[in-house]
């Protein structure tokens, strides 16, 4: 029984008695769409990094708290129109996933100054393991995405406010536009993680047991969509992208004290520098990515060298790839693009059954989840029987949930997490732009997963006597429901089928839906369908991470420990690293420029002309990839203010002789102005 239990009451302590809160959203009518002369489209970014304290996602129990950020984490707004008045957003964000209560209130809040609503918006994840949680739209993810559990409505509700305002902004600069669409095949980048479940698929029975074979069983395709924008003068230049891409992201250890945007902020960044740099295009570019179908797909760098130095590795490999889609799709732009969008709300309890397809009606979770997937086994439960990898159940297997091995068994894994509190609502969406198809799902899905709903949606394209188009699966979207392997997958119950929810029937459940969806779609291109509630109730047990802090009556900064290097280790970055005294987490606004480099010559009167610096034409702050602040300490004082010590980091850093001298620069917060640490060569 100690394979029942033992987890169980890891469950108990970590809970812990919380207040509830309710929160409801309704959802207004879509507008009439109104035509114009051409495709219209804006694009808009916010930060969206949160202050130290929020807890780190993705990694359950081995989490760890957020202490502070290495790459900033954003969120990208995407508005585009066609000429018939159909309008269309997309929204990515640098999280762990997206979430069913964000998306109801971001559309709530823009709704009136833009038209968009739950049906024809769209919120993407990279999937950083690096990214807060507790914004979830489920109490289970909630309780069990991190080490800490409750909905925290603080960040929830800045993160919210941040989105829309990225949105309306779009909505607002939209101007005439030209669209192209494409993929292509990046190889050597990804690995199957799963090579096991993914050989027992009946088309992939030739797998061979060769070392390169997990290169091979991928999806390699990044997905891509280009924005031009019309000029004052007339011309049409790049507005921004947004792309999917297959892998996870999880190049950044658990035990990382840093919230970043993994892998995908070197992809961003990268490309958009590019962009910037062989395009001059008058305004900075949005450059946003997100995940396709990568629950299977790991990061191919060496194994137990996960770190910033392949996490950047990888990540640049990727954009220089995708600046040569980008590029390919200049000559392809266009402004005749149609839009089409149908969205249909399923609750999955309610409804699990399909065209004969049945799901289970409550979810579970098998004990492979305990186990954590490879390359990132949980101490413990990575190896032990019954729990690890391929635990299987071998008796009573013949319901939905096959050969699962429940966790504590049905009966007690019910009492510890009630089923209303896993996901169970799911919104499908099938979003034509051009020649593209994008279906986002909040599942986690596998690779011949994504295989199987790109054929039923392109099945239903050729039924309907239409070219068949590329199709843009994409995991994560608008909310998050665990995973979805293949039955065949789901038999060898690895951890990507134990957090198969609602059992072996998932994937086929959700292709019908999308295929049905995309049949709906096309019979009828002029009839909108939008299958939505009326009214989006949620009830959390929330919890405030980051305690309020009063604004300082005097300035505080001074400080701590003047710069010091440290070498370069195996795995590890060179970096400068300063102490300073400041104000309290709730107060420092990570999401706002903090901090950056200056370099000094001596002039012959030994004073320093300090000047802001650069690299290769980048200026070294902490928008990019080479600075970090993480939270040290906090103290309260007499009078109930609050101090706090941080460090600065400046990795990678550049030497240029005894006569340059560098000075990390802090800027201004409530009280305090422009802080300089002592000059360091």
């Amino acid at each position: 029984m100690l394979r029942f239990f033992l987890p169980l009451l890891i469950a108990l302590s970590l809970s812990a008695c919380m207040d509830t809160q309710q929160f409801s959203y309704s959802q207004p009518t879509s507008q009439e769409n109104v035509a114009q002369a051409q495709l219209t489209a804006g694009v808009a970014i916010r930060d969206i990094t949160p202050p130290p304290g929020i807890p780190r996602s993705g990694y359950a129990i081995w989490s760890t708290t957020g202490e502070g950020f290495r790459t900033r984490l954003n969120a990208r707004a995407y508005y585009l129109k066609d000429a018939k008045g159909q309008a269309y957003a997309m929204i990515q964000t640098d999280l762990m996933a997206g979430s069913r209560i964000l998306l109801a209130k971001v559309a709530e809040l823009v709704a009136d100054k833009t038209g968009i609503h739950a049906g024809n918006l769209t919120i993407t994840a990279t999937h950083t393991h690096s990214s807060p949680g507790q914004f979830f739209g489920s109490e289970m993810y909630n309780k069990h995405a991190s080490h800490r559990q409750g909905f925290d409505p603080d960040y929830f509700d800045f993160l919210s406010q941040q989105l829309a305002d990225a949105l309306i902004e779009a909505h607002e600069n939209q101007v005439p536009a030209k669209i192209a669409t494409g993929r292509r095949a990046i190889w050597g980048l990804t690995r199957n993680r799963a090579i096991e479940p993914y050989s027992k698929n009946e088309n992939h029975r030739e797998i061979s047991d060769s070392e390169s074979e997990v290169f091979h069983a991928i999806n390699p395709f990044l997905y891509m969509v280009r924005i031009d924008g019309l000029t004052p003068d007339n011309q049409y230049e790049p507005l921004g992208s947004f792309m999917s891409f297959s892998i996870h992201g999880t190049s950044i250890p658990r035990y990382d004290p840093f919230f970043s945007a993994d892998l995908w902020a070197y992809l961003q960044g990268d490309l958009k520098q590019a962009i910037e740099t062989q395009l001059t295009p008058r305004k900075p570019v949005i450059v946003g990515g997100f995940e396709g179908t990568h629950g299977d797909m790991a990061p191919a760098m060496p194994y137990k060298q996960s770190g910033y130095i392949w996490s950047r590795n990888v990540g640049s490999a990727i954009a220089k790839e995708a600046w040569q889609l980008f590029d390919q799709l200049g000559s392809q732009l266009s402004a005749d693009q149609q839009i089409l969008v149908a969205t249909r709300h399923i609750n999955m309890r309610e409804q699990p059954e399909i065209n004969g397809i049945s799901i289970c009606d409550a979810a579970s979770i098998g004990t492979p989840l305990t186990a954590a997937p490879f390359e990132h086994e949980s101490p413990f439960f990575g190896w032990m029987p019954y729990f690890k990898n391929g635990s299987k159940s071998w008796f009573f297997n013949d319901g939905c949930q096959g050969n699962k091995s429940i966790l504590g068994g049905e009966f007690l894994q019910s009492l510890i997490e009630p089923k209303k509190n896993f996901p169970n609502d799911i919104l499908f969406q099938v979003i034509q732009l051009g020649n593209l198809v994008i279906a986002p799902l909040p599942f986690e899905l596998t690779a011949e997963t994504g295989v199987r709903i790109e054929r039923a949606i392109q099945a239903s394209y050729q039924q309907a006597g239409l070219t068949q188009p590329q199709v843009m699966v994409t995991s994560l979207a608008n909310g998050y429901t665990g995973y979805i392997t293949t039955p065949e997958e789901y038999g060898e119950q690895n951890y990507e089928s134990g957090h198969t929810i609602y059992g072996q029937y998932s994937q086929p459940y959700v292709t019908q839906h999308l295929g049905l969806l995309t049949k709906d779609l096309l019979t009828d291109k002029n009839k909108k369908i939008e299958e939505l509630p009326k009214q989006w109730n949620f009830e959390f047990s929330v919890n405030h991470f980051i305690e309020p802090a009063l604004k300082p009556s005097r300035a505080l900064r001074r400080t701590l420990r003047a710069p010091e290097l440290t070498l370069a280790a195996v795995n590890e970055e060179a970096h400068w690293s300063f102490d300073w005294l400041d104000v309290p987490p709730a107060l420092i606004q990570l999401h706002e420029p903090l901090l950056s480099i200056e370099i000094g010559k001596k002039k012959e009167n030994g004073d320093i002309e300090w000047t802001a610096m650069s690299k290769d034409s980048i200026m070294i702050n902490d928008q990019g990839y080479d600075m970090a602040v993480q939270l040290l300490d906090s103290e309260v004082l007499a009078g109930k203010e609050s101090q706090s010590s941080y460090r600065a980091y400046w990795y990678n850093p550049s030497f240029a002789g005894p006569e340059t001298w560098y000075r990390f620069v802090i800027q201004a917060r409530e009280k305090d102005s422009i802080f300089y640490s002592p000059a360091f060569n």
